[in-house]
């Protein structure tokens, strides 16, 4: 699948806040921020599973990604018979729910995690005037 970029608007003062903000705080904001998109492709997978037994449609989870330097989360079919289903084999056409899933709600997703960015890092903004408001 090819790669795919956006754009997004006000975030150089997001940026700015994020990196006034201690390495934990601004790890907090992105992770906070990476899950509504990721819930949502986590939803469109979902209604897109063929249901068999059930077990694809319940093994597609939302887990934190291990990332050097920055924050990052995946969306996961686990069972085994995702990949079964997604790609096919000899005995079997292939169903594909994960990748239609993906390209279909890029946009919204995008604009969605730049509202939730925004959203974010605004609390963090707020609940760090409120520490030093209490000092």
């Amino acid at each position: 699948m090819a790669k795919r970029s956006g754009s997004f608007e006000g975030f150089g003062q997001a940026s700015r806040q994020l990196a006034e903000m201690s390495k934990a705080a601004s790890r907090g904001v992105g992770r906070k921020a990476l899950q509504v998109p990721a819930e949502m492709l986590a939803r469109d997978v979902r209604s897109r599973v063929p249901v068999l037994s059930g077990d694809t449609y319940e093994s597609v989870d939302v887990k934190p990604a291990k990332q050097k330097g920055g924050v990052a989360v995946q969306v996961v079919a686990e069972d085994i018979a995702s990949v079964q289903l997604e790609f096919g084999n000899s005995d079997q056409q292939a169903t594909p729910f994960f990748t239609p899933a993906i390209d279909e709600g890029f946009d919204q997703r995008n604009r969605a995690f730049a509202d939730a960015l925004m959203i974010e890092t605004e609390d963090a903004v707020i609940r760090r005037a409120a520490r030093a408001a209490k000092r």
